[in-house]
């Protein structure tokens, strides 16, 4: 999916005080992938992370219509416009929250591998303007998010470093930074899951009440 999307498509630039995009692209596409399926009756549990612009308050949005969750969680402020909600304008999740395993766990996972492109991946280079605060929100937001995402039984995060979001070269380096980032984090992921299977045999064996027999939740 990612080789063959066409970036622009998702770039609906506009001239405004409140942000470069308009974010109903990446809205419409969103939805359109997933055949307009509300959240909630889709057959995998998905939740969208996005945060409160005026408290920080970091929100899942585990129901309605996916393009309208996955807009307000990538409406990175300033770039993007940010989403009316009940609970006010609601921008980028990672803000507040840039790995969500606490929201992971409280949807059911029981194994929660963390997956961070960001504060792993090489910082800006130079002294401008807007590299600076590029790299200042970086440490605020890398800072912010470590003591969530150490929580993770397993975190992946590759290396990525990408300059021309229309590159397809630089796309192709970045699958693969995640594909071999992903497969050496494998044999910690089975090692978490096949405890977790251990011990909820051990815990039927012993006649303790619980989901024993379920296979562990991975998210």
């Amino acid at each position: 999916m990612a080789k063959d999307l066409d970036v622009s498509s998702l770039t609906d630039w506009r001239l405004s005080t409140i942000s470069l995009l308009r974010g109903d692209a990446l809205a419409k596409w969103a939805s359109d992938m997933t055949r307009n399926t509300p959240i909630e009756t889709m057959p995998r549990k998905f939740g969208a992370v996005a945060a409160v612009l005026d408290t920080g308050e970091a929100v899942l949005i585990d129901k309605g219509d996916a393009g309208m969750a996955i807009r307000a969680s990538a409406a990175i402020p300033g770039s993007m416009q940010p989403v009316e909600s009940t609970r006010g304008l609601l921008v980028d999740g990672g803000i507040s929250s840039l790995v969500p395993v606490r929201f992971a766990r409280a949807m059911g996972a029981e194994v929660v591998v963390g997956v961070d492109i960001y504060c792993n991946s090489p910082a800006r280079s130079g002294s401008t303007f807007l590299t600076t605060m590029a790299k200042v929100g970086r440490t605020q937001t890398c800072l912010i998010g470590g003591a969530e995402i150490a929580e993770a039984d397993v975190l992946i995060a590759p290396s990525v470093g990408i300059t021309d979001i229309k590159s397809a070269a630089q796309r192709e380096e970045a699958i693969l930074a995640g594909y071999r980032a992903a497969k050496s984090a494998m044999p910690a992921v089975l090692d978490h899951i096949n405890s977790r299977a251990n011990a909820k045999s051990t815990a039927a064996l012993s006649g303790q009440p619980s989901r024993a027999c379920d296979e562990p939740k991975v998210l």
